[in-house]
């Protein structure tokens, strides 16, 4: 079997653990995305205003549009468009309801641990090289708590959801992108494996589901087991619209956080791309949220620094070259907890009060509004951020 040589020290130890879940996961670096790939080399050629509009077209079932378009773009949407056996739309309820209950946890959680952790990965790799982050930070860290809020919205994974167009909108985006990284000189396949692979983005939903789910949890987020199977049931199908293979897709929050673990080990220590990766979340954050003022963001970075050390530790914090910190130990996590309890009680008490319950959920929706009224179909059509035209 190939091994990408950046995985095999990681590979070697995983298969300690869990080999049968190793191999897959390590046979998964060196794949891409057979459809969402088939789709974009059968856009290859075509004007760039002609391809969103493809893919609009495939989004909104536009059948008179789609007549014109390639037999990729049209036999992807087709198949992307069946929902799977196991999918129940009605079993997403409760974890919405879970999810916009505790959203500034899972949202707190999502930026400050889940998306730092995920860039230590190897994925990092790519972002770094396209500039995607870096670069666009605030645009681009917006747009992925748009695609959290959005399937987490009753609704959102419906065929006509705003939750399944951006889910579908992002593996398009990957594609794209692999593309561009494929053909340039940039990138060490021998090294690396597949840009974005299948291998990657299993991971990373792992991490935004059960992963998620637990670090929310530690912060002070108390659902019930039927609203945590529901979130788990809400990101396996988000996964299966990513491009995720069954090989790799998770039907519980067990499997999800097992096959993190064992595809984490199987990953290189974290260099300089991750480094730089995370540090421009933690620093994007502030801007997300809109403060103006430089020194309530210095002092916004510094929480996130610190809690984000609560969360991943001080082991990874300081591969990452987080600040040093006095206040980021266990107790940080405690004061949370006992904060989002007496929160809880409070909201109990105060059940009369209009919308206490959303009030949290519609500010990180403000927040989260992009410049544009709708969602954009355009591809990248450069590799580096810098280079390419807005998208």
């Amino acid at each position: 079997m190939q091994i990408p040589s950046s995985y095999q020290p990681g590979y070697e130890k995983a298969l300690l653990t869990d080999p049968d879940l190793a191999k897959t996961y390590i046979q998964h670096t060196l794949i891409g995305d057979p459809d969402a790939d088939a789709l974009i080399n059968g856009l290859a050629g075509i004007d760039e205003k002609q391809q969103g509009e493809f893919i609009r077209a495939g989004m909104d079932l536009d059948e008179e549009k789609l007549r014109d378009a390639p037999q990729a773009v049209r036999a992807f949407f087709e198949k992307v468009g069946t929902p799977p056996a196991w999918f129940d739309p009605e079993s997403v309820y409760p974890g919405c309801r879970g999810f916009q209950a505790y959203s500034d946890l899972f949202l707190t959680s999502f930026v400050v641990d889940i998306i730092v952790q995920g860039f230590t990965t190897l994925i990092s790799q790519s972002f770094f090289t396209t500039g995607r982050l870096t670069d666009q930070g605030v645009r681009r860290l917006k747009q992925n708590i748009l695609h959290l809020l959005e399937i987490m919205l009753p609704g959102g994974l419906e065929r006509y959801g705003e939750g399944w167009k951006l889910s579908v909108r992002l593996r398009l985006v990957h594609a794209q992108v692999r593309r561009h990284l494929l053909a340039s000189e940039e990138w060490d396949y021998d090294a690396h494996g597949m840009p974005i692979s299948t291998a990657h983005i299993a991971l990373a939903s792992c991490n935004f589901s059960g992963m998620l789910l637990r670090s929310a949890t530690r912060i002070g987020a108390r659902l019930n087991d039927e609203e945590r199977d529901s979130f788990m049931q809400i990101w396996r199908y988000t996964a299966h619209l990513m491009g995720v293979p069954e090989a790799l897709l998770f039907s519980n929050e067990t499997e999800a956080c097992e096959t993190y673990r064992v595809g984490y080990i199987c990953e290189p220590p974290p260099g300089l791309e991750a480094i730089a990766m995370a540090n421009s979340v933690i620093a994007s954050a502030p801007y997300v949220i809109g403060i103006k003022d430089e020194k309530e963001r210095d002092n916004l970075s510094g929480f996130g620094y610190r809690l984000s050390r609560a969360l991943i530790g001080d082991e990874l914090a300081d591969q990452l070259m987080f600040p040093k910190s006095r206040t980021s130990g266990p107790g940080t996590l405690v004061y949370l907890r006992l904060r989002r309890r007496i929160q809880d009680i409070l909201d109990v008490l105060l059940w009369w009060r209009p919308g206490h319950r959303t009030q949290s959920f519609m500010a990180l929706l403000d927040v989260s509004t992009l410049e544009e009224h709708k969602i954009s179909y355009r591809l990248p059509d450069k590799l580096h951020a810098d280079e390419a035209k807005p998208w």
